[in-house]
């Protein structure tokens, strides 16, 4: 928790420091495909299952007539597909197949670089952290039914990716294709074992204007 207030205060220093600067404002929606992410063994991953959907709401702060800050506000809802297949010799077999939802609130600060194309259309790649603060327990469906507590409730990701916009009326129709990359394991909070760390692929569609 103090990493996450630490993370939020420098998201703020950062706004403060900029204020002189353009800054625009806007909201996305996201819709993503849980590429890249694991499971421990004896797990294994239904990729099909695996998928993330939510909204964000973000800053862009010019600090060049290219360069700029970009605080992230959002909820994402991830789900993970999980399989279990357990071979019982002259018994048989035994398989599990199921999924994990995951809700989490989402801090970003990425770093954008503002490529102008023409007056109206610009394409902007980007990285930077993400802190996701995971809300209540993990909800099992399937043959997974039931509750999971967690270990920690932090996930840290490095996010990369590129956005473009197009001017339209008072602002811009924003759209971007990012890549979560997870670098931190959910893990049940009594036993400690590591279930699963989440990652994927996202792609955003929102509108922005500068104030």
């Amino acid at each position: 928790m103090k990493k996450l207030i630490a993370f939020v205060a420098a998201t703020f220093a950062a706004v403060s420091l900029a204020s002189a600067a353009d800054i625009t404002i806007g909201a996305r929606g996201a819709f993503g495909l849980g590429l890249g992410t694991s499971v421990e063994d004896p797990l294994e991953l239904d990729t099909g299952k695996c998928l993330d959907f939510g909204f964000t709401a973000f800053g862009k702060i010019g600090l060049t007539e290219a360069i700029a800050i970009q605080p992230e506000l959002g909820f994402t809802h991830h789900t993970v597909g999980m399989k279990y297949d357990l071979d019982l010799g002259m018994f048989g077999s035994y398989s599990a197949k199921g999924t994990m939802g995951v809700n989490t609130l989402d801090f970003a600060v990425l770093g954008v670089y503002d490529i102008a194309i023409n007056d109206a259309f610009t394409v902007s790649p980007f990285a930077g952290p993400q802190l996701g603060l995971v809300l209540g327990k993990g909800q099992g469906s399937g043959d997974f039914d039931g509750d999971t507590e967690f270990k920690s409730p932090i996930l840290f990701d490095i996010v990369l990716g590129a956005g473009v916009s197009y001017k339209v009326g008072p602002g811009a129709i924003v759209g971007d294709l990012r890549y979560n990359l997870g670098l931190i394991a959910l893990k049940e909070k009594d036993s400690e074992k590591t279930l699963c760390t989440p990652r994927a692929l996202k792609l955003s569609v929102g509108y922005q204007i500068k104030l």
